[in-house]
């Protein structure tokens, strides 16, 4: 189907939206998913349910000339509804490697009729990660990450190399302990799988982190953690949702700071820092 106008756009992705908002076309943006939490601009808007779960009635109701969605988005029958009804759906590719951002915003930026810029765009970004991954130091012994989703004591999932969160990790001198336990998408973690791979830091989001009541709380709720190296020595790092779990215009500023973070921890003389972020939704 055929774009035909961008006045009115709906992006059904945090990264997505925060993409148009570069691009220069936030003022056309009239409704977001849960996931857009950046910009506040975006984050201030309506919002029409989660892009894993959504449904054809609300998002109809703004009348959007252009919706942008990632392979996640669904449920199928309902992106088939809204292709029914006449609305341009554009699936932004979202590979989880070091050249998914700018994949992301060259694509968005095609969908809106500005390659240029996004080309220009891409680019900035691009360089951005492949200068921060180039400056990287070896850590030795590279620290053992195990990355996770945390909602309350009972759902714990741990990210595999589907996720930004592998790439990142690697990128950052780390080990993704994922590979070990076999996990290629997320999984289930058990007491006995925890203690076995014995993570020398845990990546979170912040709101994951929320959820269990800090770090004081995760120990207390899954005490197989506090007995991993991690555990051991409150070496947990957490961030933003939309920027750890997504892929976009601020990934070389994340990826500098994940660098810095795992530096200082392989510094047994150093205290761990917890970085500031936001909100959440599911994997």
């Amino acid at each position: 189907m055929s774009i035909t106008s961008t006045e009115r756009i709906i992006p059904l992705d945090g990264d997505v939206a925060e993409i148009v908002f570069a691009l220069g076309f936030g003022d056309r943006v009239v409704a977001t998913d849960l996931s857009a939490t950046y910009p506040p601009e975006a984050d201030a808007l309506p919002q029409i349910g989660y892009q894993r779960s959504l449904n054809a009635e609300p998002i109809a109701a703004f009348e959007p000339t252009l919706l942008l969605a990632t392979d996640i988005a669904g449920p199928p029958e309902v992106l088939d509804d809204l292709e029914r009804l006449g609305i341009p759906l554009v699936i932004v590719p979202s590979h989880a490697n070091p050249t998914g951002a700018a994949d992301k915003i060259v694509a968005v930026a095609e969908a809106l009729g500005v390659p240029d810029e996004g080309a220009r765009l891409a680019g900035e970004v691009q360089a951005e990660i492949d200068a921060a991954a180039a400056a990287a130091p070896r850590l030795d012994p590279a620290p053992s990450v195990a990355s996770l989703y945390l909602r309350g004591g009972q759902t714990r999932l741990v990210f595999g190399e589907a996720y930004n969160t592998h790439w990142l990790v690697e990128a950052a001198g780390g080990v993704d302990v994922a590979d070990e336990l076999g996990v290629t998408e997320s999984a289930e973690i058990s007491d006995e799988a925890i203690l076995a791979a014995a993570p020398d830091v845990l990546l979170v989001t912040t709101s994951g982190l929320d959820s269990v009541g800090g770090v004081d709380g995760l120990f207390e709720q899954i005490p197989a953690l506090a007995q991993t190296p991690a555990g051991q020595h409150r070496a947990v790092l957490a961030y933003d949702a939309q920027l750890l779990l997504g892929n976009g215009p601020r990934t070389g500023e994340l990826l500098t700071t994940l660098i810095d973070d795992l530096a200082a921890i392989t510094d047994t003389s150093s205290t761990p820092s917890i970085s500031p972020g936001g909100d959440e939704t599911q994997p």
